[in-house]
């Protein structure tokens, strides 16, 4: 029975950390997308399907004839923009009681992101300036792109440092004078 019982603990140990290595959020690279007026898109972010969590969101648009460049670190989390699921909606400011002005980057994916690693085209993009603290319309900047991919790749979180353990300086003294009257006692004794 014992027997049976650690098997049976051990398939279930398997089990689990099988079930935990398949739910590791993924990496999503942006590439090959351009706006129609030549600015670009570039950069990534982290988005775990099982908890629909973003992170590490890391976007940039280049400046075109229409639009500014900006840089994009924060999912726009608004009543409107999370209305409009399953277009991936980003601002480029941690404030959101009023968008008034902000740049927001609107990606639609042609399928639904997972946490498979793959390639998913982009259905359609834009950029513009919201027109309102709500950012429920369209101010000015509007560009649109219309190709592109989204690449995922399981997400590593990077390592954290580890401290590497240093002596004082008075540490460093007090250790000298102590080898130094060590010496003396040694050279003293064989004298």
């Amino acid at each position: 029975m014992k027997k049976v019982l650690a098997c049976a603990a051990v398939a279930l140990n398997l089990l689990a950390i099988a079930a935990a290595a398949n739910a590791a959020p993924i990496q999503w690279t942006v590439s090959d997308t351009s706006f129609d007026d030549g600015g670009t898109v570039s950069g990534s972010f982290v988005y775990d399907a099982d908890t629909n969590v973003y992170s590490n969101i890391r976007l940039t648009t280049t400046a075109g004839t229409a639009g500014a460049a900006a840089t994009f670190s924060t999912r726009c989390t608004t009543a409107h923009c999370l209305a409009s699921l399953p277009e991936l909606l980003f601002i480029a400011s941690s404030n959101q009681a009023d968008l008034t002005g902000v740049p927001l980057l609107d990606l639609e994916p042609s399928a639904p992101l997972t946490n498979t690693p793959g390639t998913v085209d982009l259905a359609f993009g834009m950029s513009f300036l919201c027109s309102n603290a709500a950012c429920t319309g369209v101010g000015p900047g509007l560009r649109a792109a219309f190709s592109g991919t989204l690449t995922g790749v399981p997400y590593v979180a990077p390592a954290t440092p580890t401290s590497v353990p240093t002596t004082s300086p008075v540490g460093l003294a007090l250790m000298a004078t102590l080898l130094a009257a060590a010496t003396w006692v040694y050279r003293r004794r064989r004298s």
